[in-house]
């Protein structure tokens, strides 16, 4: 299985500023070709209110290169780094294209340019901007770069503004690369992080493969029994698959455990544990989904757009 969003990076820095890597190590058990056999490693930058919050004693300038560079000498003594697409979410700190192609020198390979909040870049789910024009040039470096654009929480301005820069930056006869990482179906859970299905549908014409998450927020609008939230998720994927087609379906966890463990913080339940999703997802889908489509959910889909296409 191939989890399109977990928040890798941001643990492992979280366990380097306290040097204590124990919980990492129970992490990485998890990694392995049984269960989660490659996978995004995402590291999450928020406004700085939250940064602070996040990091305590240890908030200053923010460096995001140094962070960046550190998560990933620490990531490659655990797992080779083939298993790996790196990922940064919310790119308020990286100050210009000359960073942008400095991280991606260092590996990046996927960006999400907002998370909740407005930058300079643009605006997530709690703001109403839209792609900035600094945003335009950031998506455009990034495509000439050969990092592949992840649309997961954009506001619907952002969202509509970025696809257009997709569309255009395509017809020049550019690579360009789309995913939404952890992003469920809007008619299913009216969240306002899932996609409608007009933002679906779009995201299908440029070839963009949809992480099903198993946060529970993003699942079912009210909390749920076990059983519910499983039924629920399989929802999601049925709805996409009937919408634009199986192709362009994949799977994330999004698992928040860390925040628990880490910050003392719960986020409410997954959906799977994280030491068995795959088996967990295979269970559920194998009544329901042939043996072909289920290795085009949890591995084929994405691993034809961002592993062979590295090839």
């Amino acid at each position: 299985m191939i989890d399109m969003h977990f928040d890798l990076l941001s643990i492992i820095y979280q366990c380097y500023l306290r040097m204590d890597f124990t919980y990492l190590d129970d992490v990485m058990k998890n990694i392995n070709s049984n269960n989660v056999e490659k996978l995004i490693a995402n590291m999450y930058f928020m406004d700085k209110e939250e940064m602070k919050d996040q990091l305590g004693d240890n908030y200053g300038e923010i460096n995001v290169i140094e962070m960046f560079k550190i998560a990933r000498d620490i990531l490659q003594k655990y797992i080779s780094l083939d298993n790996v697409i790196l990922s940064i979410e919310g790119c308020d700190y990286i100050n210009n294209l000359e960073e942008l192609e400095e991280l991606y020198n260092l590996g990046l390979r996927n960006i999400l340019l907002v998370w909740k909040n407005p930058n300079k870049y643009g605006s997530g789910n709690k703001g109403e901007i839209g792609l900035t024009e600094l945003g335009r040039e950031f998506l455009k470096k990034a495509i000439d770069l050969g990092i592949c654009i992840d649309v997961s929480h954009m506001n619907k301005e952002t969202f509509y503004d970025t696809i257009e820069v997709l569309k255009e930056q395509k017809k020049l006869g550019k690579e360009v690369r789309v995913i939404a990482s952890h992003s469920n179906a809007y008619k299913i859970c009216p969240n306002q992080r899932n996609l409608d299905d007009e933002q679906l549908l779009a995201l299908k014409e440029l070839d963009a493969v949809i992480g099903v998450v198993s946060y529970s927020d993003f699942v079912l609008s009210t909390r749920a029994s076990e059983e519910q939230l499983k039924e629920y998720y399989y929802k999601h994927i049925e709805h996409l698959k009937n919408l634009i087609g199986i192709e362009h379906v994949g799977v994330a966890s999004d698992d928040m455990i860390f925040e628990k463990v880490l910050f003392g913080k719960d986020y409410g339940p997954q959906v799977f544990e994280y030491a068995t999703i795959k088996d967990e997802i295979s269970c559920l889908l194998k009544e329901k989904l042939s043996e072909e489509e289920i290795e085009k959910i949890l591995y084929k889909n994405i691993n034809n757009l961002l592993w062979e296409e590295e090839k």
